[in-house]
């Protein structure tokens, strides 16, 4: 039976429709009653075909069979983006931001990040639940994404940590969001038995990245302050870039740092 399941759903909090893939473990038929983690992630459309930008997928499908005897099965959500796609990974709009958004009418811009996390909490999960066999509880949901979906993981994981124990930031752009974003992680409360996998390549962007290693030490700084060590997992990739090549290449670290942790 196919293992990827595509659904377009209306989002009353984005007022817009929404593609979801739903992409199931290898054994999911050959049970009726055998329940799954579940790992939401953003950009979605990259997670089994290939990014028109890089040519690469995450080749999510790949690793979760190959992994499938040590971490067991896992439900993983893609949630597709489009050209709202800034806006719908920010709490806040850098100036930076702002001149990505050419696309965008000036008073059509801002921060939907937001409404994105009720599009997830209130509308994706409930539905996700209710159709498929999920372990509903934060112990095993998940949320990661890279870039501005890193940016994005971050802030909802920590402002939604009863329902999501593991976060995965995968080189993130922590300049488009970085003072809305700390704002915000500065009057919170942490829970003690919430993960964070956080990476970076140190050829992200060419000329920008000094900018985007420099970054994550700030947050390896930031969050090390906050959660207990051993809550933390830091990679610092000698040569990688800013490509679902290398994410897929760390993927399956993150994956069992989540499970194993959180098991």
């Amino acid at each position: 039976m196919e293992r990827t399941i595509i659904k377009e759903i209306f989002s009353e909090n984005l007022k817009r429709n929404k593609k979801i893939r739903v992409i199931l473990p290898v054994d999911y038929f050959d049970s009726s009653v055998k329940k799954y983690p579940v790992l939401y992630m953003h950009d979605g459309q990259n997670l089994i075909d290939p990014s028109p930008f890089s040519n690469h997928s995450w080749e999510v499908l790949k690793t979760m069979d190959e992994m499938y005897q040590e971490i067991g099965g896992i439900i993983i959500v893609g949630i597709d983006s489009d050209e709202f796609r800034i806006m719908e990974y920010s709490n806040y709009l850098s100036n930076s931001s702002i001149k990505r958004l050419k696309k965008q009418k000036i008073e059509d811009i801002h921060p939907e990040g937001d409404q994105y996390g009720h599009f997830i909490i209130e509308e994706l999960k409930p539905l996700i639940d209710n159709e498929f066999r999920t372990k509903k509880d934060r112990i095993n949901t998940f949320l990661a994404g890279s870039s501005c979906g890193g940016n994005i993981s971050i802030y909802l994981g920590l402002k939604y940590q009863d329902t999501f124990s593991c976060i995965g930031a995968f080189s993130s752009a922590y300049y488009l969001v970085k003072k809305g974003l700390y704002d915000f992680l500065d009057q919170i409360n942490y829970r003690k038995d919430f993960y964070v996998y956080h990476d970076m390549g140190t050829k992200e962007t060419g000329m920008f990245s000094r900018i985007y290693f420099n970054e994550q030490k700030v947050f390896q700084n930031f969050i090390s302050a906050k959660l207990p060590k051993e809550n933390i997992y830091q990679v610092i990739d000698d040569g990688a870039t800013h490509s679902e090549e290398h994410w897929a290449k760390r993927f399956p670290n993150f994956l069992r740092f989540c499970i194993k942790k959180t098991s």
